[in-house]
């Protein structure tokens, strides 16, 4: 464009067009050389001076297919530095001209040299600048990228921190108040959303680079863009660009991948209950080295062998009776709450022990009829029983069982014996039990009744050895499975203070004798009251000592036991199947009554200390959920690094430029060869018909010979 001189204001239309400027005295005429439809003057600001001006602001008015340059109005002269705003952009009618040319510094310079008098130095017009032309913006670089990556990666050392620092440790020991899961889960929100920054800046940037290095269609650029914004736009992209674009693919794999990120940060932790020793609990068990019985006390100055007559007496009773009927005293412990469990160490105890045998086959019988009676009445003694009293000095008479045969007795017989139940002390420190059953009574074709079963149990006082014991808490809700575990037994001997005799040692509990007890490897010397051993055996005797009946046909029912027994044990013994778990039961009672104090009959009972347990929860570290969070971030990195050399500058040695997500680039940076008709659609303005006519467009993205970055139609 030409100006031609005058003290008139400055304009300068679009730089596309030329334009002649003619003076008719106050008048001035703006000429296109090309004729155009229409024209926009820009106005450049000029220094303020002292020479004289027009008195009159011109105005602009069509004449001729050209303008005409009035001045209607008085002059008003601009301050210094002043700028008059343009209305509206500036347009281009070339259609093989950008739509904005160099848009980004673009300027126009005044056509009058600076004003030295008043020191105002002119200024030029710069789009998109402010008003000072010396400043320029920070350029970020990769530099949010790569703080982004610092930060997953910080994210990610904190989870590993975390996790080694909990891994088999109780939950009760995580100092914060957030638990570790809860830090775990943030931590890795913030890794993957720092990653994704960093992801999307390389999708972005990798389009300029895409579309530089050939001829490709633009709507690639929605392609990459929608890749850029997460896991459906990158899944797009894998099944468009195929190999294509390896390091895109690789961004576009890493974006769909971290969908599984919080689904794994969540199953890294894992809590299970262990066990946990308990420290601050108590527990103990009822043991027994010295036996000083409540039920029969003795006091001192009493004659030797007397006993106080004491209300433990019926528990004792009570006891016995549970045990054989199966529902046997358990040995005392203590087990409270907060424990679950607990468990003891092998200890030793003073105990009583049994044996239980079928001695039927060597026995012999001696069947008679009693003097005066009918044939169908037979007494018959039991004689040579194993185990039953050898000595004869000692027991001096056999067992014997009265029979009636119930066919025979035409009315006559009222009952015949089918049980004897014998228990007798022999010494104070054996006792014996003796017990003939008849299952079978009947014998309706037989001279003499039929064989009954015949057992002997032994009694005496052992030393028991407990391992592996284990109970559950007291007070539960549910219950724990108790672990008796193994129990040994060995006999115990009575020590005396001269060899072959039975005088007793100098042994005193509580001021009264007692029987000093010691096992084969005399480590233990157990202690019993010499009251005891004679009391305790009666007792049992009393309860245990009884005669079974089956009452025959057409006996009168005024036969059966009379009102005065107050404990039927026999009915116990001729009907349960299994003999030796009463024979078991009455062992096991009497081992429990001697090792408990307050449940139990013993008045020096003691107790042993255990180990107390509890349920704790516990962290456990499921590393092979790490793996991929852990595998996201290094590749992120990684790719990272790859993208910021590979998109540093181009084969050809330009410098791509750094644009990633920018959306104005795509206004900065024109496209050319397509005129208007093919730039345009008619109808409804659609996303849908944008694609479809990018799709058809393919450019390149270059610079030209002035070094301008376009979409160049190819």
């Amino acid at each position: 464009m030409s100006l031609h001189a005058g003290p008139s204001p400055h304009y300068v239309a679009s730089p596309h067009q030329t334009y002649g400027l003619e003076s008719e005295e106050n008048q001035w005429t703006v000429s296109p050389t090309t004729p155009v439809d229409s024209t926009r003057l820009v106005p450049i600001p000029r220094p303020y001076t002292s020479d004289p001006q027009p008195e009159h602001q011109p105005s602009f008015a069509s004449h001729n297919g050209g303008f005409m340059f009035v001045s209607p109005n008085p002059y008003q002269p601009p301050s210094p530095g002043s700028f008059q705003q343009v209305a509206s952009p500036i347009l281009s009618t070339a259609t093989d001209q950008p739509l904005l040319d160099n848009a980004l510094g673009y300027s126009q310079q005044p056509p009058f040299p600076n004003n030295n008098n008043h020191g105002q130095a002119s200024s030029s017009l710069v789009l998109g600048q402010e008003k000072n032309p010396t400043s320029e913006p920070f350029h970020w670089w990769w530099w949010w990228e790569i703080a982004s990556a610092v930060l997953s990666i910080t994210s990610m050392c904190l989870v590993i921190a975390i996790l080694f620092s909990v891994r088999d440790k109780p939950l009760s020991s995580w100092p914060l108040a957030i638990q570790p899961n809860s830090a775990i889960a943030i931590l890795t929100t913030v890794g993957k959303a720092a990653m994704m920054v960093a992801i999307a800046s390389c999708i972005s940037q990798l389009k300029w680079r895409h579309m530089q290095q050939k001829a490709r269609p633009l709507y690639d650029l929605q392609v990459f863009d929608d890749a850029s914004r997460g896991p459906w736009g990158s899944l797009v992209m894998l099944t468009r660009f195929t190999l294509g674009s390896f390091l895109g693919w690789s961004l576009a794999i890493v974006t769909i991948a971290a969908l599984g990120i919080e689904p794994s940060a969540q199953n890294i932790l894992n809590f299970e209950l262990h066990q946990v020793n308990l420290t601050n609990v108590t527990a103990e068990m009822a043991v027994a080295q010295n036996y000083f019985s409540k039920a029969f006390a003795q006091q001192n100055d009493q004659v030797e062998g007397t006993t106080v007559i004491t209300r433990d007496l019926p528990r004792f009773q009570a006891a016995i009776l549970n045990g054989i009927s199966g529902q046997m005293l358990e040995p005392s412990f203590t087990c409270p709450p907060p424990a679950v469990n607990c468990t003891w160490p092998t200890f030793k105890s003073l105990g009583m022990c049994a044996s239980f045998q079928d001695v039927t086959e060597g026995v012999n019988r001696n069947c008679s009829t009693p003097k005066g009676k009918w044939d169908f009445v037979k007494n018959c003694t039991y004689t040579d029983i194993p185990g039953w009293f050898v000595n004869r000095t000692i027991h001096d008479h056999d067992p014997v069982l009265g029979y009636q045969n119930a066919d025979a007795a035409n009315g006559l017989a009222t009952k015949t014996q089918t049980l004897l139940s014998n228990f007798d002390v022999p010494s104070f420190a054996t006792w014996k039990w003796l017990i003939i059953r008849h299952d079978d009574y009947l014998w309706p074709d037989l001279e003499t009744p039929p064989w009954p079963r015949i057992f002997v149990a032994n009694f005496s006082f052992c030393e028991k050895t407990y391992r592996g014991i284990e109970r559950a808490a007291q007070n539960l809700n549910s219950p724990t499975q108790n672990t008796i575990g193994e129990i040994s037994s060995q006999p115990l001997h009575v020590t005396f203070s001269k060899e072959d005799t039975e005088e007793v040692s100098n042994c005193q509990l509580n001021g009264n004798p007692c029987l000093q007890y010691t096992s084969a490897d005399k480590s233990v010397m157990y202690n019993i009251t010499t009251t005891l051993t004679r009391s305790l055996g009666a007792q049992i005797r009393e309860i245990l000592n009884r005669d079974g009946y089956a009452y025959l046909k057409g006996s009168s029912q005024a036969a059966g036991p009379p009102p005065a027994t107050a404990m039927n044990v026999e009915y116990l013994l001729q009907d349960t199947p299994d003999l030796g778990t009463i024979v078991n039961g009455l062992a096991d009672t009497l081992t429990n009554l001697i090792r408990n104090n307050e449940t139990g009959d013993n008045l020096l009972a003691t107790s042993i200390k255990g180990t107390a347990f509890g349920r704790e929860q516990f962290v456990i570290v499921r590393w092979e959920w790490l793996i991929l969070p852990l595998l996201e971030t290094v590749l992120a990195s990684v790719l990272l690094v790859i993208c910021i050399i590979m998109t540093r500058s181009t084969k050809t040695g330009e410098r791509l430029p750094q644009l990633k997500t920018s959306v104005i680039a795509c206004f900065a940076y024109p496209t050319t060869g397509w005129n208007e008709e093919e730039m345009t659609f008619q109808g409804k303005q659609t996303t849908e018909k944008l694609e479809e006519l990018s799709k058809g467009m393919t450019a390149r993205f270059e610079p030209d010979e002035k070094g301008r970055w376009k979409f160049k139609r190819v």
